[in-house]
């Protein structure tokens, strides 16, 4: 998913970037774009990135890994921005079933606003919680972070789906979903992969939890993932 923008107007210039978030080190979609993850490695500081941590700039025609923290300082000093790069250290909530979710920091600059990013630690390749929030790049770090948090606790308590004997998942009575949209890379063809409640979804099963309302009227909304409704 592009997350950036493209600096420059011309497609030679050397501040042409398009940034791309890193999700897995064999990427499908990566692979057939042709950009390779270096081994993980920061092409800047050399440092080894984290899947989730790693941003893929394409400068001109060539893409580099980034980690978050070279990334930043490139955006800061192409924007003429003073940001600080603050590491928030991993916490643990648990959601109203007692269950215990880890989450783990990132925040990117991206150009005028900055975004912080709460992602789930799993120990396989499945998709988690996930929440951002939004704010200026000289707004206060701490204060977007307390916003974030907040969010994180709010969205544990509620529930949107139930284990269900006839399909995996069911809708809760009060008859309401939220969750993320991503895709499912193992797939044949692509299809959306929904993450509801921290669990993934696929969109088959999805479907399957339709079904029970079948003559029923309903309202999909979509909306931008630093939001909350």
């Amino acid at each position: 998913m592009v997350m950036g923008g493209m600096l420059g107007d011309n497609p030679d210039d050397d501040y042409f970037v398009k940034s791309h978030d890193v999700k897995t080190q064999n990427d499908s979609q990566g692979c057939k774009q042709g950009v390779v993850m270096n081994k993980e490695k920061c092409t800047a500081c050399r440092n080894i990135v984290r899947p989730s941590d790693g941003v893929f700039v394409q400068i001109a025609k060539e893409y580099q890994l980034l980690c978050i923290n070279c990334y930043n300082d490139m955006m800061a000093e192409r924007f003429g921005i003073e940001f600080d790069n603050v590491a928030f250290i991993p916490i643990s909530l648990k959601d109203s079933d007692g269950m215990s979710h880890t989450f783990h920091f990132r925040t990117k600059l991206l150009g005028d606003r900055v975004i912080i990013d709460a992602i789930e630690s799993l120990n396989d390749d499945q998709q988690g919680y996930e929440f951002s929030v939004l704010g200026g790049a000289d707004e206060d770090l701490f204060d977007l972070f307390k916003i974030l948090f907040e969010r994180i606790k709010r969205a544990l308590q509620q529930k949107h789906v139930e284990p269900d004997d006839l399909t995996l998942y069911r809708i809760t009575q009060k008859d309401t979903v939220r969750g993320y949209i991503t895709s499912d890379m193992d797939a044949d063809t692509r299809k959306p992969l929904l993450a509801i409640d921290g669990k993934e979804i696929s969109w088959s099963e999805f479907g399957k939890m339709l079904v029970t309302f079948e003559g029923f009227n309903f309202k999909l909304e979509i909306f931008d993932k630093t939001e909350e409704k």
